[in-house]
């Protein structure tokens, strides 16, 4: 079994994971540095991650991780970011130090999720990621490669070039064809294989979407097998049976040639994938965020020009946030 990662390691990956819940674009890039410095780091940032989703599952989302916690300043030093302290009226640090109660507790949650076999550590396994609004190319190996949109983290195998694991975001794959040795896409519960062909993956939490470019996939291959062709995808949400659709294969990754497309998509989606490719937060009311949007949304340089153009096509109105942009109805907007 895989050593533990030590206490300061497990503190600094506490503090990113808190800090990103509301992470601004500057965030996320000094996040991505600082996992990107040492294997360790994303391997304890893994762990923590995981502990945080163990302790909100079995205890319920009032005990999972929050934000009221602050860094010390050794711990900033070591890479840790810094909170405000809402309660503090002077905005400092000097009141609260970190909570070595909750650590020990965050770390007994990690030795504890450590003992499952599904994070027991191995080198040969290393994490990728894009802060919002960056994209990267990933070269897989074996003429294969990942084309990552912002806020993507893809977990790879480097003695198995035909594996990944996309951990949350969108990416889009383009698969070396090789017919002994089929390329997997694991996420989750779901599992996308393929020969060789190209297609867009996207993971938000519980919804999950594959839509094929070219060639054929399939979708849940050791069970339902549902096969998936160019123009074709697959839509799961939650514990939910899948929704097969067909898609221009032209609009499918739009992101990649700076405007998105979309048939009739909840604006709560929308919010979701331009946070992802602009790289500021985005979200709409609850009385919008079930309202289907039929149109393109071209990315362009200035955010505020392209939130805007989304809302006036969408009939809602933008509403800018200390943290990002809101969508909510016209009619409170015009009062």
């Amino acid at each position: 079994m895989a050593s533990e990662p030590d206490q300061d390691l497990v503190a600094q990956a506490v503090a990113w994971h808190l800090r990103l819940k509301d992470g601004t674009g500057a965030e996320w890039r000094a996040f991505v540095e600082w996992l990107e410095a040492d294997p360790a780091r994303s391997e304890a940032y893994d762990r923590v991650e995981a502990a945080d989703a163990m302790i909100a599952g079995t205890f319920g989302s009032a005990v999972a991780l929050e934000a009221p916690v602050i860094a010390d300043d050794a711990a900033v030093a070591r890479g840790a970011p810094a909170f405000a302290n809402d309660d503090d009226p002077d905005g400092g640090v000097s009141h609260r130090r970190w909570l070595m109660g909750l650590a020990a507790g965050i770390a007994a949650a990690v030795s504890l999720v450590v003992a499952t076999s599904f994070l027991i550590s191995r080198p040969d396994h290393y994490e990728v990621a894009s802060a919002p609004g960056e994209q990267r190319r990933v070269d897989i190996g074996d003429g294969s490669y990942a084309l990552l949109n912002g806020d993507t983290r893809l977990v790879l195998d480097r003695n198995d070039t035909r594996s990944v694991e996309l951990v949350n975001g969108e990416a889009t794959f383009t698969v070396g064809h090789d017919s002994d040795r089929p390329f997997t896409v694991m996420s989750g519960r779901h599992h996308v294989q393929d020969l060789g062909t190209t297609f867009n993956v996207t993971r938000d939490r519980d919804d999950f979407s594959v839509e094929v470019i070219e060639g054929t996939v399939v979708y849940d291959p050791d069970a339902a097998a549902v096969p998936l062709s160019a123009g074709q995808g697959l839509r799961a949400s939650g514990s939910g049976s899948p929704v097969v659709f067909r898609i221009d294969p032209q609009a499918i990754a739009g992101w990649r040639g700076g405007q998105l497309t979309y048939v009739n998509a909840p604006m709560s989606r929308v919010a979701t994938d331009l946070s992802r490719t602009l790289g500021v937060t985005i979200s709409s009311e609850a009385s919008v965020a079930g309202q289907p949007f039929t149109g393109v949304v071209r990315i362009e340089e200035d955010v505020a020009t392209t939130i805007s153009g989304l809302a006036l096509a969408a009939d809602v109105h933008a509403r800018r946030v200390p943290d990002g942009w809101v969508f909510e109805p016209v009619t409170r907007a015009s009062r």
